[in-house]
């Protein structure tokens, strides 16, 4: 969540990231990605949620670090694994298991998230619904084209894909499937968003999303959005219920991002420059170069 700069500027900054990760990791995938072999669509949503956008400056000196460095220093580590990193984690996952504490002990910032993220689940004028339909078009034009789809679903975006699968699959009726849904510190199974996903209350397959092919799972250590960084907990029914081939988890990589704040172990641009998020994407990219 929050606001992110401008698409025609935040979208050349992603690439650059998850090019220089692929260059690392695969250089024919990175090459395929860069001569076009694939279409990289950024659903720009934030400023339909708060009107307002990013200035890209406050993050163009972490970007440029995390390209060059792509591995965390001691330094870095030590922030992440802190004790009062740790302590803070724990305060928000007790807030989230228990919405009366959550309540009394949230900071300003993560009232303000909380109120947000329920704006969005309650579709409060047709906001969420909107942004929806904003993942819809591009779906349905690949589809129509005959191409395969990877989503990428960072933070809330990853509750956005999710949700709009469900209505694709279970309202609009839509028989196409998304190849591989790459989910990125999600808080998908944070007890707030499970309450109020699509689908919610229903049993069998009508609780879940049925045109997701294939889902990976991926969340930093340190994470406070990712609280539960595993979803296959949660959602692995979906592979019992066999609309879903595979699911998995990787968690405990370090996403070394560094801000105007110091480490921000959320932050995209540091989850497109990890090796384990590049290397999945680089597999599907040569899946059938």
């Amino acid at each position: 969540m929050k606001p992110k700069p401008p698409p025609e500027i935040h979208r050349p900054e992603l690439i650059r990231c998850l090019s220089a990760a692929l260059r690392r990791s695969n250089p024919e995938a990175a090459r395929l990605f860069r001569d076009g072999h694939c279409e990289f669509t950024l659903i720009s949503w934030t400023h339909r949620f708060y009107g307002s956008y990013r200035d890209i400056a406050l993050d163009r000196a972490g970007i440029d670090r995390i390209i060059l460095r792509p591995t965390p220093t001691a330094e870095d580590i030590r922030e992440i694994e802190s004790p009062a990193h740790k302590l803070s984690r724990l305060m928000h996952l007790l807030g989230d298991a228990t919405p009366l504490v959550g309540r009394l002990i949230a900071r300003p910032e993560m009232r303000s998230t909380m109120a947000e993220a329920r704006r969005y689940l309650g579709d409060v004028g047709g906001i969420a619904t909107e942004i929806r339909e904003q993942l819809m078009v591009p779906l349905q034009e690949a589809w129509a084209a005959g191409q395969r789809v990877l989503v990428i679903g960072h933070s809330m975006g990853s509750v956005i894909a999710y949700d709009t699968f469900w209505v694709l699959a279970h309202q609009r009726h839509d028989s196409h499937r998304v190849d591989l849904f790459m989910t990125l510190g999600s808080p998908l199974a944070s007890r707030l968003i499970r309450e109020g996903l699509r689908g919610r209350g229903l049993d069998g397959i009508q609780r879940y999303p049925t045109n997701i092919r294939r889902w990976v799972n991926l969340a930093a250590r340190g994470e406070m959005t990712a609280l539960r960084p595993r979803l296959k907990p949660y959602f692995g029914e979906m592979l019992e219920l066999g609309i879903l081939e595979s699911f998995e988890d990787h968690v405990g990589i370090y996403n070394h991002f560094r801000g105007d704040l110091g480490v921000n172990v959320h932050k995209a641009y540091g989850y497109l420059t990890n090796g384990a998020v590049s290397r999945a994407i680089a597999d599907w990219l040569i899946e059938d170069a």
